[in-house]
């Protein structure tokens, strides 16, 4: 062996050794645990800390967990440049409680947000799907101290959604829940009928926290028109993104995830200080 090609072998040993130890150092900078919502549900989250001043809180929508593959992906997607919490709703993943339906789980996110504004952090922003959107801005409507937010696929009222279970995106998403083997999804729930707070009533007390709303304009769910209405009806710095050929909530990660971290990562980069 000549002396370049032992050269060439100890650098690659030595990146094969760095890459190892960037990967224990994620893991060992990974802490989980749960919190108590006002109500006395246990919340279940992971904390990625990585020295940043800033943390963004990522909120599922209903159905998805923590552990979702399309969470995690988003996860990935802000780890780069800040700390993140993610955490399980109460009715999902291993949080306690029933879900429901946005009538309490407003709760659940003051109960993060307080614990990483006790954590010190200078900054937080919030990425919410779905549900865990509204339920966010129906937290946040009462909170001056979150920094910003990024609005997935939010319905402005719980009794407006849509569910056009005849168009063909909703075969999409069993597909991607079939191929998955239904990892990080399920929830328990309670019934439809508790008084909820409506997002397009709530979200125009928000005075302080610029809100970026994103929408896939191919949503069976929640159609697009939901981010307009509440974008009509915000008063504070707001931005809407209506995606071509974008499907629902997290779906809008798995397909144009590029342009999701760029969309995110740019508004926080201008907010999120």
């Amino acid at each position: 062996m000549s002396v370049m090609q032992k050269n060439i072998l100890i650098l690659l040993i030595v990146f094969v050794s760095i890459l190892h130890a960037g990967i224990s150092l994620e893991a060992q900078d990974m802490a989980s645990g749960t919190l108590y919502t006002a109500d006395g549900e246990t919340i279940a989250y992971e904390h990625y800390k990585h020295g940043f001043d800033s943390v963004v809180i990522i909120c599922p929508g209903f159905y998805n967990s923590k552990v979702n593959r399309w969470m995690q992906k988003t996860v990935e997607l802000v780890l780069a440049k800040y700390d993140v919490i993610i955490f399980d709703f109460r009715g999902h993943g291993q949080s306690s409680g029933k879900f429901t339906w946005s009538a309490k789980e407003h709760m659940d996110v003051d109960a993060v947000a307080d614990y990483a504004k006790a954590a010190g952090y200078k900054h937080v922003g919030i990425v919410a799907f779905s549900l865990g959107a509204a339920s966010s801005v129906n937290a946040v409507s009462k909170r001056n101290d979150i920094d910003s937010m990024v609005l997935i696929s939010c319905p402005s009222s719980f009794r407006m959604v849509d569910f056009h279970f005849w168009e063909s995106e909703m075969f999409s998403d069993l597909q991607d829940n079939i191929e998955s083997k239904w990892q990080g999804k399920g929830a328990r729930t309670t019934h439809i009928f508790m008084h909820k707070e409506k997002p397009i009533d709530t979200i125009g007390l928000i005075k302080n926290t610029p809100i970026l709303f994103i929408h896939g304009d191919k949503d069976w769910i929640i159609k697009d028109k939901h981010s307009r209405r509440l974008y009509d009806a915000t008063n504070t710095k707001k931005k809407l993104e209506i995606i071509e050929g974008g499907l629902h909530s997290e779906r809008l990660v798995q397909f144009h995830f590029e342009k999701m971290q760029k969309l995110i990562l740019d508004w926080f980069s201008e907010t999120l200080k």
